[in-house]
């Protein structure tokens, strides 16, 4: 062969590969270079005699490829000498190829030493790892053996980075397990070595003479490199359930991305250090890491090297010297990032294994040693940032890895659970810290400094000009480093606060936490350290004394914190006029500030409830002296309005000056807000202990700020609305007003007529202020004001649709809570409220009808019974009222696309929908009566209006809301159920028929009105079944007649049907709507199975079977479960019932199906990236297929084995494990259940009893057909 042609034309190639007109054709050629059969040849020869970097660069990708490709005919001594060949290339022209050239060369020694691993022994594969820690440590310039180590890193950890060989994903496991076992350790001595070395090297460099003779490290790669990847290396378990977990690869739902450049390859050939985060070219991860924002579990083995106090140290040495380092003559560039790196990840090292020992004693002892060390070195860096200048460039890298440090570390210890013991109790991980680590006070208390001085980083930066360049770059100052540093240190803090509040309540509940703890006898030690014996230091006492100083250190936070939000504040009102004039306060706002900062007005809030004393002695201060101030302005505008002063000289300052006010207070409300009560989304929600004490620590109301708080609150809602009726409504702010209502909406249902005994103790002075008049309280008169506040709210703002939804809002939570509805509906103010609301709906936004139905209703249900039907047939005329008269209209087909009377039937649409969700068992009969009455109304919506128009898309939603609010087992009798099924077939059926008459027998729409309409469609059969079924086990539905039964199967059966008559496959097949549709057809399946044979068209069943068979291997985690538990009942049925006398047709359809849901299935199963939490559902699928045509199933097993390359070894395995498995599933007790099963509609297969055969058969059969 002509080696020389070749290179000729391999040169050309990349000649014509940068001409864009000649690109494809040249990409084509470099592509197929490593299907030579003589690509090795040719490579080696092209790297002899090229001078082209580029074609060097092709030429070894070539080799790469030719050498997976043709390993077995190439050989394993013919494989070994080309790598030993290649690495010795590599060492002896490090100084003459260009720089991506070599990376190219050492990641082909790397594929070429992984795809050699398993055929070596284990002496001429540690024979080469030795070759490679001596180069290493020989570390020449640049480092052959830095470079190919990295790459080995990266092919033997089977991450996003490994490379494709063809083997199974046993060999790319084993080879894990060997490497990290044997190897790896030896390879992270050996970078320490070079590190140390460098280090010893940087601190003689003091006594050289300046302008000495010293050698630059140009080299691109360090030793550092080999470390970092080290400390994240992602272990293998022996536990059996990591290993299912590994070999099923990436979860269901998973990020998946795409490789860049070509077959691999980095288009970025001059830059290979940045390759983190690329996936392989089919987008799956061999292995799963735990997660990315944790350090790794190391094992035992690796305790001397990890927990030597000398190498932690060395690691923050090591940063310090890089630092300094600015001429790279010890380290190369990038240095100081990468120890960064390191120093995170040996920051957050946690596991039982990682600090075991012989004792308890002992394995305590190695936490404490750890921690202090750590502690010491993240209090060297804190010092440092909080001397520094952070506005500096290169700041933010430091910053932002300190805190994440911090972080990672506060987080792991509270993970860690000492094994010592005092007092009878295990020791919690802050007691072992405090009374173990004599840094550990000083490290909170920088650490508190360090958040501080983030704050007031951010202030200045705020003061200065450089405040416009950040709104530049990053929008505003929250997205600037400093303030996410500080969300990190919040983030830690929090955890430490949470984590003792919680062991405080846990053992409060328990009645050890108190005296009585300490007066117990010690019932056993469990040799903890002498430190705390000495110390006599106990979870309770030191417990106490942490949370004491965090409140000390918190003090500051706050304050800073305040004052920060203040001059952002003034930045938003005055920084906008760079923007025009506008105000701010009254733009309103898309996202609210009390949802976009979230978390740290509730970081807020657990340092204000440390110290809830001094905390709400600020914000008093804050909010009075601003209110006041607020008041004096507004009196100041009103005199110069009366005089005329404010006409002739403008009010832009007055505006600017309330502006930044409103502004203020709001802020201030908002920390008050989170302070005094939590958001109570998953749970019910009580004053919290810390408030309560604080205010029975009050001599009188007076003296309590939380109440101080609230009334000025209270005071200040008033002014601005009494202001609202006046001149000054131009300087009134809505959004300050809303945010009243959202504290109102946030404390109303906790605070006002609280039920005292939901309470050990509570302040007298708390049941004075908010309790009901029976224990002298105030609460009925504050109820009172609030349903004026609110009338005046209504009359003076019914423009402003958010306040007037906050309003509402308010109203509906304070109707969860029994007594204050009593109160409400008692209270003289609530009947002209209602009248009023009813009075001036139309002058109200249409979008808060809905809204404002729902809210009367939920309050009108606690009245008198003669009061509540009053109530109630004023809510059904305003309903039926617009609707009917516009129906009635002799011409209304004719103008029934007019604008007004659309809007009007919108309007009574979607206030018939406010009135079904607020259905309970109070109104639940009348609110039926209505939705009969309903019946024909939709029907007539549906005849006249076109597919597409926004009236059909509420009837649905309408139908939705009944369904999902309704309770059908309320019903008086039969007849009442059997026509309520009829009436929602007859609604459906109209909907079919909409869709057919517009043209649209199946929308294939994909816009978000359309997709939507399909959901709630979906929602709302999904909705009936359960709410007619009950969650039964069986077809027997709540009412035992079975005509009603059959009345509801078959409605369910048409909402089946219309579904997939008039939606298309394509839309089906968007995510939410394949959630919703797949938990339907699961749903179906398992109670009306008989149902859908006898009523499901044949056509209807070929989609349906269709999208089972899609489902099985779907990216969603939710669709894929919902298949199989589909598939599961749908098979147990037809093996133990049967289709009986069925059509022929629908027995093909069925058996077709199964036949390609058995062959998707046992596809996915063994071949995709795969949940492992999904295997016991999916393996019951398959089981249950098997039992329904074995033959096919046996078919696809020999059609298996006959594919697999991998040599007749593999096939023998596959063969015995197969054989195994089927020997297990003959005496499975499951399979034997269902079979002797005669329900009506039987279980499926107990998957759990299947588990562990399933998994091993899986896994074992995985480890072998999986390829990569």
């Amino acid at each position: 062969m002509d080696y020389a042609n070749v290179l000729g034309e391999l040169e050309q190639a990349c000649a014509d590969f940068q001409i864009p007109a000649l690109r494809v054709t040249a990409e084509r050629q470099l592509a197929d270079f490593g299907k030579r059969s003589d690509a090795i040849g040719a490579g080696k020869y092209i790297l002899a005699n090229s001078q082209v970097p580029t074609t060097m660069f092709f030429a070894l990708r070539g080799i790469k490829e030719a050498v997976v490709s043709g390993y077995s005919i190439l050989g394993v001594d013919a494989t070994l000498a080309l790598r030993d060949e290649l690495f010795h290339l590599a060492v002896e022209n490090s100084r003459i190829y260009a720089p991506f050239v070599l990376e190219s060369l050492c990641w082909t020694v790397a594929v070429i030493t992984k795809r050699l691993w398993g055929d070596l022994s284990e002496e001429k594969r540690a024979t080469f790892i030795q070759v490679l820690c001596n180069d290493i440590l020989d570390h020449a310039t640049p480092c052959i053996g830095i470079a190919t180590t990295k790459y080995i890193l990266d092919e033997v950890s089977g991450g996003s980075r490994c490379s494709d060989l063809h083997v199974p994903w046993e060999f790319h496991y084993a080879c894990k397990v060997s490497f990290e076992r044997l190897y790896m350790p030896s390879i992270f001595e050996a970078s320490l070595k070079v590190l140390h070395r460098q280090l010893q090297r940087s601190y003689g460099s003091s006594q050289l003479e300046p302008g000495g003779n010293q050698t630059i490290a140009y080299e691109r790669r360090s030793a550092l490199h080999i470390a970092e990847k080290v400390l994240g290396w992602t272990f293998t378990s022996s536990d059996p359930e990591k290993v299912i977990d590994a070999s099923f690869g990436q979860t269901k739902g998973g990020s998946r991305g795409n490789t860049s450049g070509v077959d691999g390859q980095y288009d970025d050939a001059s830059d290979l250090d940045d390759l983190d985060g690329f996936e392989n070219q089919n987008g799956s991860l061999m292995f799963n890491d735990e997660t990315q924002n944790r350090t790794p579990f190391f094992p035992l083995s690796w305790q001397p090297l990890l927990l030597n106090r000398d190498i932690l140290g060395m690691f923050f040495s090591v940063y310090d010297a890089a630092v300094k380092d600015q001429m790279h003559t010890f380290f190369s560039p990038g240095s100081a990032h990468l120890a960064l790196q390191c120093l995170i990840q040996v920051s957050g090292i946690r596991g039982k294994d990682i600090f075991s020992a012989p004792t308890s004693k002992e394995s305590d002892a190695l936490r404490i040693e750890y921690a202090q060390i750590i502690m010491r070195g993240q209090l060297g860096l804190i010092r440092r940032i909080c001397a520094a200048d952070l506005s500096s460039e290169g700041s933010e890298g430091v910053v932002m890895a300190t805190t994440q440090m911090v972080r990672r570390f506060i987080e792991a210890q509270l993970d860690e659970r000492p094994l010592s013991a005092t007092n009878g109790q295990r020791l919690h991980p802050l007691t072992l810290l405090a009374a173990s680590v004599p840094e550990t006070f000083e490290y909170f208390n920088e650490a508190g400094k360090l958040m501080s001085m983030l704050l007031r980083a951010a202030s200045g930066i705020l003061e200065s000009d450089m405040i416009q360049h950040i709104d530049e770059d990053f929008g505003d100052m929250d997205n600037y480093f400093v303030m996410q540093a500080f969300d990190e240190l919040a983030s830690a803090w929090s955890s430490v606060i949470n984590e003792i509040r919680e062991w405080i309540f846990m053992e409060d509940a328990n009645g050890t936490y108190r005296e009585d703890v300490r007066q117990n006898p010690v019932l056993n030690t469990n040799e903890a350290p002498d430190m705390l014996l000495k110390n006599n230091a106990d979870n309770p006492s030191v417990l106490a004394s942490f949370m004491q100083f965090l409140a000390t250190a918190a003090h500051l936070i706050r304050s800073d914190y305040i004052q920060l939000r203040m001059l952002m504040c003034e930045d938003s009102v005055y920084g906008n006029d760079a923007h025009g004039d506008v105000s701010v306060i009254d733009q309103g706002l898309l996202a609210k500030d009390y949802v976009v900062y979230e978390d740290q007005l509730q970081f807020f809030a657990l340092l204000s409830r440390l110290d809830i004393r001094t905390s709400m002695d600020r914000l008093h201060e804050s909010l009075c002296s601003r209110c006041n101030a607020l008041q004096s302005e507004f009196g100041r505008i009103e005199s110069k309005i009366k005089s005329g002063e404010l006409a002739e000289s403008g009010g832009n300052s007055s505006q600017k000056t309330i502006d930044l006010l409103h502004e203020q207070i709001q802020w201030i409300i908002l920390l008050i807000g989170h302070t005094l009560a939590d958001s109570g989304i998953s749970e019910r929600v009580l004053i919290p202990q810390p408030i309560i004490e604080y205010s029975a620590s009050c001599l009188s109301p007076e003296q309590d700020m939380v109440i101080q708080n609230v009334m000025v609150i209270l005071k200040l809602l008033q002014f601005e609305l009494e202001s609202s009726s006046s001149e000054l409504v131009a300087y009134v702010s809505p959004l300050l007003i809303e945010t009243i209502y959202w504290l109102l909406r946030r404390i109303g249902p906790i605070y006002l007529l609280f039920n005292s005994s939901d309470y050990r103790r509570m302040s007298s002075s708390l049941i004075s202020a908010f309790g009901a008049s029976s224990e002298g309280g105030n609460g009925q008169a504050i109820v009172q004001g609030l349903l004026n506040f609110v009338r005046c709210t209504f009359d003076q703002w019914s423009s402003e649709e958010d306040l007037l939804h906050m309003c509402i809002s308010l109203l509906r939570e304070l109707s969860q809570c029994s007594s204050i509805s009593q109160e409400i509906t008692q209270s003289p103010l609530f009947t002209p409220l209602v009248l009023y609301l009813f009075d001036n709906i139309s002058r109200i936004p249409e979008s808060t009808h809905s809204s404002i139905v729902e809210a009367l209703e939920l309050l009108t249900c606690y009245s008198h019974s003669a009061e509540r039907d009053h109530y109630f047939s004023k809510i059904k005329a305003l309903i039926m009222h617009g609707i009917i008269n516009t129906l009635s209209n002799k011409d209304f087909e004719n103008q029934c696309h007019d604008s007004r009377i659309v809007s009007s039937i919108l309007d009574g649409l979607d206030m018939m929908d406010g009135l079904l969700s607020a259905a309970n068992f109070r109104n639940m009969d009348m609110i039926f009566q209505v939705m009969f009455e309903m019946h024909p109304i939709l029907a007539r919506l549906l005849s006249v209006y076109s597919s597409g128009d926004e009236v059909p898309r509420k009837v649905v939603q309408v139908l939705e809301s009944a369904m999902r609010y309704l309770d059908i087992s309320s019903l008086a009798d039969d007849d009442y159920l059997l026509q309520f099924s009829h009436n929602i077939r007859d609604i459906l059926r109209q909907y079919h028929a909409l869709k057919q008459k517009s043209g649209v027998s199946l929308n294939s729409s994909t816009d978000i009105d359309s997709l939507g309409e399909t959901t709630m469609l979906i929602s709302t059969m999904s909705y009936f079944i359960r709410n007619e079924m009950g969650f039964a086990a069986n077809e027997a539905s709540k009412s035992t007649n079975r005509a009603v039964s059959d009345s509801y199967g078959e409605t369910e059966v048409f909402g089946l049907y219309c579904i997939h008559t008039t939606v298309s496959l394509e839309q089906l097949q968007a995510p939410n709507v394949l959630r919703g549709y797949m938990q339907f057809l699961s749903e179906m399946i398992q109670y009306r199975t008989p149902s859908l044979l006898r009523w499901l068209p044949l056509p209807v069943w070929h989609r349906v079977v269709a999208m089972l068979v899609k489902g099985t291997d779907n990216e969603i985690f939710d669709v894929c479960r919902r298949t199989y538990e589909a598939v599961s009942k749908l098979g147990a049925y037809l093996k133990v019932v049967g289709l009986g006398d069925a059509p022929e047709g629908l027995q093909q359809v069925l058996s077709n199906g199964i036949k390609q849901m058995l062959s998707k299935l046992l596809e996915t199963l063994l071949f995709s990236p795969f949940d492992a939490e999904l295997v016991e559902p999916a393996g019951v699928a398959l089981v249950t297929l098997g039992l329904l045509d074995p033959e096919h199933l046996q078919a696809c097993f020999i059609e298996l084995f006959s594919s697999v390359h991998s040599g007749a070894a593999f096939a023998e395995r596959l063969s015995a494990t197969l054989s195994k498995f089927n020997s297990e599933l003959e005496s499975s007790e499951p399979i034997k259940n269902l079979l002797a099963s005669t329900d009506l509609i039987p279980d499926p297969i107990d998957g759990a009893a299947l588990r562990q055969p399933l998994f091993e058969f899986l896994v074992n059969a995985r480890a072998v057909l999986r390829i990569k």
